[in-house]
């Protein structure tokens, strides 16, 4: 008998401490698995929490929550932008995380002010422009792109982008919605040739001297100039005496019926965290948000900058508007 009860208290302790009790974490995720896996793989290491993912567009990962409701296996929502995460939290898709690790990691722009949504890396949409043919003391920031001396001389992407989406309802954000459309409008005077599908096709059109001045994602240029290290290309800091350049995140949300709750707080956490922003900021060349941690070289080597302090709560509450003066504005 006495041989009996150690060996079931063995099993008893075994059991309510052993790995058996690791987690396995569904991601809904906009981002591909080159920049999850390494990423998750190290968390699982860490924590013996194993993370699967399904990657689809904001809109796919969206509609498929609300066809899931309370019988959806995702533990998080993982997108580029915030405008997707204020969306999904506004349809009643995710849940509040009340966390002190949250909110000393995260700048408070850069997360939702009811804590549906956090940011763990940031992007910044900023001016570009051909050294070859451009001296940076002509150039300000967005509005200014408006004004007739760069008729002929300015390359868009498309308005289709969530990305033009995103800096336009910040714009209305800042400016309001005349002085926004009127910007627009210029922009579209401006045009060189029609705006392309992403920033990559702008890259070499300025270096063929279509245009020399243009607004892109400075993460898509940052892998642009690592395969072209001899480009006369260069990034400008838009608006640093005034509002500061557009910044947008790729964020996560915990969901509204997430089946492992406090597991999927802890990765979101560990996300924040010195170790796992240096190592995602390194595969994405995005900034970190932890501000005790610095981007990677060939990031940080442009400098600091001043950037826009809104909350981007607002890049979600007027993306329809911006739709709308997009379309207003002729901007295609």
């Amino acid at each position: 008998m006495k041989y009996l009860l150690c060996a079931l208290s063995l099993i008893l302790t075994l059991t309510l401490f052993s790995p058996a009790q690791a987690a396995e974490l569904l991601v809904y995720s906009t981002k591909n698995a080159s920049y999850l896996k390494p990423l998750f793989d190290q968390y699982s290491r860490e924590t013996g929490n194993t993370v699967s993912y399904l990657v689809a567009p904001a809109s796919t990962l969206i509609a498929r929550l609300e066809a899931e409701g309370v019988n959806s296996q995702a533990d998080l929502l993982l997108t580029t932008g915030a405008a997707s995460l204020w969306l999904a939290a506004h349809k009643g898709l995710t849940a509040p995380v009340a966390s002190t690790t949250l909110e000393d990691n995260i700048p408070g722009h850069l997360r939702s002010p009811d804590n549906h949504w956090f940011g763990f890396a940031k992007r910044t949409q900023t001016l570009i422009y051909n050294s070859a043919s451009l001296n940076k003391a002509e150039l300000q920031g967005y509005a200014d792109l408006a004004d007739k001396r760069w008729q002929g001389n300015l390359c868009l992407r498309t308005s289709q982008q969530p990305y033009t989406q995103s800096l336009v309802a910040m714009l209305i954000n800042r400016e309001g919605e005349q002085k926004t459309l009127a910007m627009l409008q210029g922009w579209v005077d401006n045009l060189a040739v029609r705006p392309f599908a992403e920033d990559a096709q702008i890259f070499p059109a300025m270096e063929q001297q279509i245009c020399d001045v243009s607004i892109v994602n400075a993460y898509y240029f940052a892998r642009y100039q690592h395969q072209h290290p001899d480009t006369p290309l260069k990034l400008f800091w838009a608006d640093q005496d005034s509002s500061g350049v557009h910044v947008d995140i790729t964020g996560a949300a915990v969901t509204a019926h997430a089946p492992h709750r406090e597991q999927a707080i802890d990765l979101l956490e560990w996300l924040t965290t010195k170790p796992a922003q240096a190592l995602y900021a390194g595969l994405s060349l995005e900034y970190p948000v932890n501000r005790q941690v610095y981007p990677v070289r060939e990031v940080g080597r442009r400098g600091r900058f001043i950037e826009d302090p809104a909350n981007l709560s607002a890049s979600g509450a007027n993306r329809e508007r911006a739709i709308v003066l997009l379309q207003q504005a002729g901007y295609r």
